[in-house]
């Protein structure tokens, strides 16, 4: 799941990235957007569609994935206690904020 959730971050920083494109130049886009509404696509079919389902769904009110930082998620900025720590990093737990819900990446 590691993996994968690294995968969901970059995709998000991507999506960021045309949000902002999208903002600034309205209806003269770059040449640059297509391509990265390409890598994206490309990106999402390297994700399981369980993981997606969920990603999309939280995506729609901010960020998905987000770092856990010293024991705290930095989305809704709770601790997360250590076993629960210990079984994400050792692939025994879902990288998921047992708080909000969002993907966990860990740094």
């Amino acid at each position: 799941m590691q993996e994968a959730v690294k995968i969901m971050y970059r995709i998000q920083s991507l999506e960021i990235i045309l949000e902002e494109t999208r903002i600034v130049h309205r209806d003269n886009l770059p040449p640059q957007y297509a391509t990265l509404q390409e890598t994206i696509e490309t990106l999402r079919s390297q994700v399981p569609e369980e993981y997606l389902a969920r990603y999309d769904r939280i995506r729609k009110n901010g960020q998905a994935v987000v770092n856990l930082v010293n024991g705290f998620c930095l989305g809704c900025r709770m601790a997360i206690s250590l076993g629960d720590q210990n079984r994400m990093k050792r692939d025994e737990a879902n990288l998921i904020c047992p708080h909000c819900g969002k993907f966990l990446l860990l740094v």
